[in-house]
């Protein structure tokens, strides 16, 4: 296959002719190749090796006054802060918490995640009354079918929906809301920060994250789990780019 140079930031790959070409070629005159290990790239580097898959993952929508603000679970306490933010400024009268646990908080949190994000709002002011939690969901399907069981359960009638999680999953949540839920109007609303102020695990690691968040769209979009999604070609390049330095990290024994 026909190959050409690539550059990120002065690291240079060989890639697919398909690849495209990084605006910082022969920055700092400083040229590598795959084989050097992903984290040998800067951070604006790295940013333009993702960023394609971050910016089409990442939806962020204007608040609006809502009947729940629906709070997934994760490690990323950043989550329920956002929520409390939205509870304070009075843009729903309840919040609806849905969590077990998941990879990152199994033998980390002490309790499922919604337990511990409720503590977490709780101590931001937040009142107890006010909290509906879900401890049993293991995914984001289950997330959403579970937590509206439970806001069923607690009387409490929902048009519409804050959802709050983490960035890039926002996505896939507002895309199961949509098939499981059509009625709702729900809005994304992670929590801010750039995708450097948000990564939640090693270089090569979220790399890894970030392309499997892609196949998920595809796989639960197959089987209707969630709305079907149009993935730009750009952003599946971006991946296979990806893709590549993950190959090369795993030969290089990278973590």
């Amino acid at each position: 296959m026909p190959t050409r140079m690539i550059a990120y930031d002065g690291v240079v790959s060989r890639g697919p002719e398909k690849s495209w070409l990084c605006p910082w070629w022969g920055h700092a005159g400083r040229f590598l190749t795959m084989s050097h290990p992903l984290d040998s790239l800067s951070d604006a580097a790295y940013w333009h090796l993702v960023e394609p898959i971050w910016n089409f993952l990442v939806i962020s929508h204007v608040p609006a006054p809502s009947d729940v603000i629906f709070v997934f679970g994760s490690q990323d306490l950043a989550v329920p802060r956002r929520a409390a933010e939205f509870f304070s400024d009075g843009l729903a009268p309840c919040l609806l918490v849905t969590g077990g646990f998941g990879p990152m908080t199994e033998g980390v949190f002490p309790k499922p995640e919604a337990l511990v994000f409720k503590d977490e709002l709780i101590r931001l002011g937040v009142p107890g009354n006010a909290i509906v939690t879900e401890v049993e969901a293991g995914n984001t399907l289950e997330n959403v079918n579970f937590g509206m069981s439970a806001l069923r359960e607690a009387r409490r009638s929902v048009d519409s929906a804050l959802l709050v999680a983490k960035a890039f999953v926002m996505r896939r949540c507002l895309a199961t809301f949509g098939q499981q839920c059509p009625e709702i109007d729900a809005l994304g609303c992670p929590p801010g920060g750039s995708l450097m102020a948000q990564r939640d695990r090693p270089r090569v690691a979220f790399g890894a994250r970030l392309v499997a968040e892609l196949e998920r769209l595809d796989r639960y979009g197959a089987v209707h789990d969630i709305v079907p999604q149009d993935i730009p070609g750009t952003v599946r390049d971006a991946a296979e780019q990806v893709k590549a330095w993950l190959t090369t990290a795993s030969s290089a024994g990278q973590p």
